[in-house]
């Protein structure tokens, strides 16, 4: 896996993704419901474009890309709490 994405790849396990490297070295995006979403080149010719690109396709299916801060998370934890009560 590139570690360019390692972050993002995490966060989308974390989420209930799927993300799997196949035999061309291509890091692939799969959402909760198993449907193909994006990949990542192992060595992309453009990172900073590719980088983009991939943000933009997990973000229209549900992801929030850059992940969440932990202080960010805590507080809608504590958001969810309180609406829960």
């Amino acid at each position: 896996m590139n570690r360019d994405i390692k972050k993002i790849a995490k966060w989308a396990r974390s989420q209930g993704w799927t993300v799997d490297d196949d035999a061309s070295g291509h890091t692939r995006f799969h959402d909760p419901k198993g449907d193909y979403v994006t990949d990542y080149p192992a060595t992309p010719s453009r990172p900073a474009r590719r980088m983009a690109e991939l943000a933009v396709e997990l973000s229209k299916r549900g992801l929030a890309v850059p992940p969440p801060s932990k202080k960010e998370q805590r507080a809608q934890r504590a958001k969810e709490g309180k609406s829960n009560e």
